[in-house]
């Protein structure tokens, strides 16, 4: 019955009305772009980015910079994925605890470029850890993927919850629900 009523419409609007329920069908998310979330900023124009101000300030012994004072070489930090000490910044990633990919899928590919970018740059959604572990950890959620550290499993999944709701990120309310139970079980909730 439906297909009679719509043969006796014209053609051009039936191939946009079959486009149209096609991109409903279809996920309307675009290809992810890790780039329009910029680099590392500088926003107060030190010459330090962000990555580097943030290992500046997390370091819990004397920092050494670069000859031009840009970059921190050395320092002394604990990553919290693996509870283990680092003194060499170039043994560490910074990690966007909620990663980019991640929120990309549930949203910020409708975010301005502002936004992306303070996202990219929140400290709160920061961590430094081990390069490798964080390789490892991908662009995974806290249901696919926990650090080796299981003393810090609470504050991780804890942490990932607060940013998603900060950035108010669309997750399912499957997903809303997995995550909360996750948290509870790991926190004693």
């Amino acid at each position: 019955m439906l297909w009679f009523k719509l043969k006796s419409l014209n053609k051009a609007f039936l191939v946009t009305t079959f486009f149209l329920v096609g991109v409903g069908i279809a996920s309307a998310t675009p290809e992810y772009d890790r780039d329009t979330f910029g680099g590392w900023s500088d926003s107060n124009n030190d010459c330090l980015n962000t990555r580097h101000e943030f290992l500046a300030e997390l370091s819990t012994g004397p920092v050494q910079f670069s000859a031009n004072g840009c970059r921190v070489v050395r320092g002394r930090w604990l990553d919290p994925y693996t509870d283990q000490i680092f003194t060499e910044s170039s043994d560490l990633d910074v990690d966007h605890l909620v990663p980019l990919y991640w929120a990309w899928q549930r949203g910020a590919w409708a975010w301005s470029d502002a936004k992306k970018q303070e996202f990219g740059n929140d400290p709160r959604n920061l961590f430094a850890v081990d390069n490798g572990t964080n390789r490892s950890k991908s662009a995974k959620g806290p249901l696919e993927w926990l650090p080796p550290n299981q003393s810090f499993h609470c504050q991780y999944v804890s942490r990932f919850y607060r940013i998603v709701l900060i950035y108010d990120l669309d997750i399912s309310p499957d997903e809303a629900s997995a995550l909360k139970q996750q948290r509870e079980q790991i926190c004693g909730e």
